[in-house]
């Protein structure tokens, strides 16, 4: 059985520019969906972005566990900007808003939509990306609705902050199959191995995806999975690096009914 496979990069857009080349001299604004500045085509616009960008933040696996059991002590804002570079992968533009919050600082994530130049261009959806403020385990963030009633208005909280800085360019993870074999044996366990390097970070997890409809996120590039059917399987890994870049690798795994140098094959 071939061991072929391929390697499918999701490269994340955007140079590293200071906020004061990417805003002017301007804060980014941040226009509640009802907004009158905003004509009937940008509220399409902004509804169209925040159908498509919740689903990236419910991934179906828990990052904070994740990163527990990789060891790793994160602080809030290493989730946001987990959580922004995942965005930013998928094409949008994305800063990280600092402002007030009860007392303290914190940092949360907008991403850029964009509108008509009487609505100044583009507008920003405010998403929330640390775990005590969201609320579920399985999400990695949220947009930012009131009340959480998506599509009334935004959280007026979020719209209000003192500095924006645009997420800088990150290269994904570089990963290959490490283990050359090619098939496994139906109902024994079967070693699924990759190997990669981060070139300006660190890798943090694999989110694996078979096809018997297994998912898995571990903080390990290896899984050991037993087949229950006969045939040809696929397996595909998404390699996240800790700014949120990932790589997905796809190969086949050939599940045999019996090893083929087990000596045991009738003539």
């Amino acid at each position: 059985m071939s061991t072929r496979h391929r390697v499918v990069p999701i490269l994340l857009a955007g140079l590293l520019v200071s906020s004061l080349s990417l805003f002017a001299t301007d804060l980014p604004v941040v226009r509640q969906p009802g907004d009158p500045a905003l004509t009937g085509d940008d509220r399409a616009a902004l509804a169209a972005a925040w159908t498509a960008v919740e689903p990236l933040l419910k991934p179906g696996y828990d990052l904070a566990q994740v990163v527990r059991t990789s060891g790793r002590q994160w602080a809030e804002l290493d989730f946001v900007q987990f959580t922004a570079g995942v965005l930013q992968s998928a094409g949008y533009t994305v800063a990280l808003a600092t402002g007030p919050w009860q007392g303290t600082t914190r940092t949360w994530i907008l991403v850029g939509v964009p509108v008509s130049a009487a609505a100044g261009g583009m507008a920003y959806i405010p998403v929330e990306g640390a775990p005590a403020y969201l609320g579920a385990r399985s999400l990695i963030g949220q947009v930012a609705w009131q009340g959480g009633i998506v599509g009334s208005t935004f959280d007026a909280r979020y719209m209000t902050f003192t500095a924006a800085t645009p997420v800088g360019y990150n290269m994904v993870p570089a990963v290959r199959v490490s283990v050359p074999l090619g098939y496994g044996v139906v109902n024994d366990t079967t070693t699924l191995q990759i190997s990669g390097t981060d070139p300006d970070g660190q890798i943090l997890f694999c989110y694996w995806r078979l096809s018997d409809g297994t998912v898995l996120a571990d903080s390990r590039l290896t899984i050991w999975h037993r087949f229950r059917t006969i045939g040809l399987a696929q397996a595909t890994v998404s390699v996240y690096d800790t700014r949120g870049g990932r790589t997905d690798l796809v190969f086949p795994v050939d599940v045999l009914a019996e090893k083929p140098d087990c000596g045991c094959h009738k003539p």
